[in-house]
């Protein structure tokens, strides 16, 4: 693998405080569960899976036939994948490709789109989970977190400078931008190596925030938690397009 193009889009040195965090916390635990659930119900085919993004490698848990990766290889990741060259697997291409907030730190992400099209088995599918620029969401990351969240920036053709102190990039507004505000023309781009749009969905709105995340304290008990989410199954995605936390894409390889 060549690193002209790989993002490095976390410190190496948080790694370990990740990993703690997730021992510490059950209701992360509990939360991200059902985001790996929700992803391994959206797979279509069996095989090998990829995860592009891995950071501290938990999803292993959730999976069978996972290789982990991160740009750079880590003591928690299977291999070194960049996300604009995607390797096949030792068997040939790829079942299906997820990756969890990652899109938004991408430079380039039709080049991403592109380079796993090149590695998915037909009938493949690229899962991504997304922060969502909704009302809600805007309000939400605007206030809790870092990385700005402007999905009127996504535009065609969809190439971005860097934004951050060290050449790093992120617009959490991205899925948004590129699969809600600019979707006809994203497909029409996708097409040209063999990708379809099957979903485009919004979820999270209580549990995920409460669980304090990987920096700050689990605010309410598990159990808690797993009612809330319980709930959240019961709302329609009308009032998840106005409020939802996070947005999940699934293409297809025809």
């Amino acid at each position: 693998m060549t690193t002209e193009f790989a993002e490095q889009t976390y410190d190496l040195d948080l790694l370990s405080g990740s990993q703690d965090a997730w021992d510490r916390s059950e209701g992360l635990r509990f939360v991200y569960g059902e985001i790996y659930r929700g992803i391994r119900a959206r797979c279509s085919t069996d095989g090998a899976m990829l995860e592009i993004g891995s950071g501290i490698g938990v999803s292993k848990a959730f999976f069978d036939n996972l290789v982990t990766s991160d740009v750079v290889k880590t003591p928690y990741v299977d291999r070194a994948i960049s996300a604009y060259e995607i390797e096949p697997d030792v068997g040939g291409a790829w079942a299906n490709i997820f990756a969890i907030d990652v899109l938004h730190h991408l430079k380039q992400p039709m080049r991403f789109f592109e380079s796993a099209a090149a590695v998915l088995k037909p009938g493949g599918r690229i899962i991504l989970v997304e922060p969502a620029a909704t009302l809600g969401g805007r309000v939400f990351y605007s206030l809790c977190h870092h990385e700005p969240i402007q999905p009127q920036l996504i535009v065609p053709s969809f190439e971005f400078e860097a934004n951050g102190p060290d050449g790093e990039f992120a617009n959490m507004g991205m899925g948004v931008g590129v699969f809600m505000r600019n979707r006809e023309l994203a497909e029409a781009l996708l097409a040209e190596w063999g990708l379809r749009c099957k979903e485009v969905s919004f979820q999270d709105v209580f549990a995920y925030p409460l669980t304090g995340g990987y920096s700050k304290p689990q605010l309410l008990p598990t159990i808690a938690l797993q009612g809330l989410l319980k709930l959240e199954q019961y709302l329609p995605q009308w009032f998840y397009r106005l409020f939802g936390l996070r947005m999940v894409v699934v293409l297809e390889k025809i």
